[in-house]
């Protein structure tokens, strides 16, 4: 070939590879690409104002696969902008496994996704797959029931599982699930599987689940496994579907630990056994097409979420497109409901609310303080001990008033802080004061103590509000000598609290004083009618079985000094006789000790403000160790019947606040405070028995020479 021709052949060759457009792929209606030599298999979405806009399959795969491959990609934004038919598209997970999970914001726009097919051996399945702590949205979805989704573990609707803690709450709102969901092992729910540690916080809202859930066990039709962070929620959700793998506790919507909030879920698929959403007292005799389910799903919201179009829409839904409903008629001043006077419609005809019931100054039907009542000093109770105090009933299994706890938010008139040595619960609860409500720590199911019947039994007894502050935590002992569960210590001795601190530092005691105190500074100091310390209430002494010679002094020497910390935060040196009353171990418990028992007998006869209640045969649950249900409501009836008979129920008289001799000791304890609560040097004996508190001058001083 000569040089012209090849300077031809040259140029023909650089304007061909100049002017030649990438060669176009062929994508079908569903974005699946239809070349035999595809290389981007599905069609790319329109990006618009930093969303990508999915109206097809292949878009919704695109955007999978985005975000799949990490990094950045991760905190991508999408919106459905049509309904998306999956028929012949086989979908993975966005947020493929717990390297890679989504932290972005998913809007499906009230669209569907119909026809998915998930059906595998795997962990981690559902249209999403693992979402991201730290402000991960996902809203407006709807699974249709033409899917189905099948795995392993943490199967999921929406989505599988979640992970990683880290700012703002993973949130899933107005989502609905209508297709059967199949786990072969636990954690299965028809919007959300099961949370992985570190779990993050949680809040499912305004969701709906209409699908079969089937696990081997341990799942729930709303949220197989919420975890246990304390900041978790779920609200305003309903569900119709069939559950197979309900767990012990028959918890059917939501499994949780820690103090995860759970309130205003509706069961709507009767099932006598289970433990949530079954509510009872519906006024009309078809709550799903009257608006009075659709009413209840938006009470307590700023925004009107949930619309029905009555006579029309067989359900509610978390979308506009319908109707509001309203309340007509009449309703308590509560919001509740009045059977045969209370009314929906999508007009707004009217509502009449009646008046309060005041008694004592508190509304007997909503709570609320009647203005201008003068109210006396708050009461306040504190509880504490190991795992009979702690609790071990399943709420599921206790009276209907505990179960209302739960369904209606908490007491009306109780309020409490409760702390457990965990980092969990101190930051839930360290110095606020909440409605009552049982609580369930970490790796265990939704349970309460005898405690819980006697707060509702003060309720009843006072129709006011008053205070708990609770320590307490199973397995564990005052002797630093015995095992003690999590390696903390009910221990007073002055030496051990000197290296000792709340929490990690291995003392309950001092975690329950330091509670103690927030809770006066930032609740009870800021009553206008005052407060006033009742009692100690006490439940303990399994775990000191192995000490049990030492554990009257132990004991003794606890009582003290709790009494002492009070006295030095409040001022008020009345606090030194503050009673203690301290229940039996059971008899028949596999820890029983006869010298433990005794000690705590002795000390009634030594100290006039220790106080015992017989609980030596209150009935234990399978066990033989703790209280079952029967047996906690004995107890908790033999606790409050002391309260009453010591007065500690009677309103409060401003003139017979117990009072110290001008000098003095008090007995009952072989150990002097100071004015910090430390223990110093042993005052005189008194009375033939050592002091506990020297007061001169209506002060504490370290003995009688100072």
């Amino acid at each position: 070939m000569n040089y012209i021709s090849r300077l031809v052949l040259a140029i023909f060759a650089l304007l061909f590879s100049v002017s030649t457009p990438a060669l176009a792929h062929n994508y079908n209606n569903q974005g699946i690409c239809t070349d035999a030599d595809c290389t981007e298999p599905y069609e790319p979405p329109t990006l618009q104002d930093g969303w990508y806009l999915l109206a097809n399959a292949g878009n919704v795969e695109w955007f999978s696969a985005h975000v799949n491959q990490g990094g950045n990609n991760i905190f991508s934004k999408a919106k459905m902008v049509a309904d998306i038919d999956f028929t012949n598209v086989t979908h993975t997970p966005i947020g493929v496994n717990d390297v890679t999970k989504f932290n972005g914001k998913f809007d499906g726009q009230g669209h569907r996704i119909m026809n998915m097919k998930i059906r595998t051996s795997k962990d981690l399945q559902g249209f999403f797959g693992g979402l991201r702590g730290g402000g991960t949205t996902v809203c407006n979805l709807i699974i249709d029931k033409s899917c189905q989704i099948a795995g392993k573990q943490r199967v999921g609707g929406i989505a599988a599982f979640a992970q990683t803690i880290v700012g703002e709450p993973i949130v899933i709102e107005n989502c609905v699930n209508e297709a059967n969901i199949t786990g072969t092992s636990t954690a299965v729910g028809g919007i959300f599987g099961g949370s992985m540690s570190p779990h993050p916080a949680i809040h499912i809202r305004n969701c709906i689940n209409k699908g079969i859930i089937r696990g081997s066990g341990e799942s729930a039709t709303i949220a197989g496994w919420l975890g246990d962070n304390a900041g978790s929620l779920v609200e305003n959700c309903y569900n119709t579907g069939r559950l197979t793998g309900i767990d012990s506790s028959k918890r059917n919507m939501v499994r949780h630990g820690g103090s995860s909030a759970v309130r205003n879920l509706f069961e709507l698929y009767s099932n006598s056994t289970y433990t949530q959403g079954m509510k009872k007292d519906w006024i009309t005799d078809s709550p799903k097409t009257s608006g009075e389910l659709c009413y209840l799903l938006s009470c307590g919201q700023n925004a009107d979420v949930w619309r029905q179009t009555l006579g029309e829409d067989e359900l509610p839904l978390p979308f506009d497109g319908s109707g509001k409903v309203y309340l007509c008629g009449k309703s308590y001043c509560n919001g509740d409901l009045i059977e045969g006077e209370s009314f929906f419609s999508n007009e707004d005809e009217g509502l009449v609310v009646l008046g309060h019931e005041y008694t004592k100054g508190h509304c007997l039907v909503c709570g609320g303080l009647q203005p201008g009542y003068s109210f006396a000093p708050r009461k306040v109770f504190l509880m504490g001990g190991q795992s009979n105090a702690d609790g071990r009933s399943a709420t599921g299994t206790m009276p209907q008033y505990i179960r209302d706890y739960v369904d209606k938010g908490g007491s009306r008139f109780c309020y409490w802080s409760y702390a457990n040595g965990t980092e969990e619960a101190w930051q839930m609860f360290s110095g606020k004061m909440t409605p009552y409500m049982p609580y369930t720590d970490n790796n265990t199911t939704s349970r309460c103590g005898f405690d819980a019947i006697v707060y509702h039994l003060i309720e009843e007894a006072l129709q006011e509000r008053f205070y708990v502050i609770k320590e307490s935590r199973g397995g564990t002992a005052i002797d630093p000598r015995c095992n003690s569960t999590g390696n903390l210590w009910w221990c007073a001795d002055a030496d051990w609290l000197s290296t000792a601190s709340p929490r990690s530092g291995h003392s309950l005691t001092l975690e329950f004083v330091e509670n103690i105190g927030l809770c006066i500074d930032n609740v009870l100091s800021q009553l206008e009618e005052g407060y006033r310390i009742q009692c100690i209430m006490w439940h303990q002494g399994e775990a000191d079985r192995t000490q049990p010679a030492a554990y009257h002094d132990n004991l003794r020497q606890l009582v003290s000094y709790l009494r002492a910390c009070i006295v030095e935060k409040t001022g008020d040196p009345s606090y030194a006789t503050l009673p203690f009353i301290a229940g039996t171990v059971n008899r028949n418990s596999t820890q029983y000790n006869a010298v433990v028992e005794q000690a705590v007998l002795q000390l009634a006869t030594e100290d006039p403000n220790f106080h015992v209640v017989d609980m030596s045969d209150c009935k234990l649950g399978s066990d033989v160790l703790h209280f079952d249900a029967a047996g906690s409501v004995d107890a908790a009836q033999r606790m409050f019947e002391k309260l009453k008979s010591l007065g500690l129920l009677e309103e409060e008289d401003p003139t017979g606040v117990p009072s110290l001799p001008a000098e003095g000791c008090m007995n009952g304890s072989n150990a002097c405070y100071d004015l910090q609560g430390r223990q110093v040097a042993n005052g005189n004996p008194a009375n033939g028995n050592l002091p506990n508190i020297y007061i001169r001058n209506g002060r504490k001083v370290l003995n009688p020479s100072h």
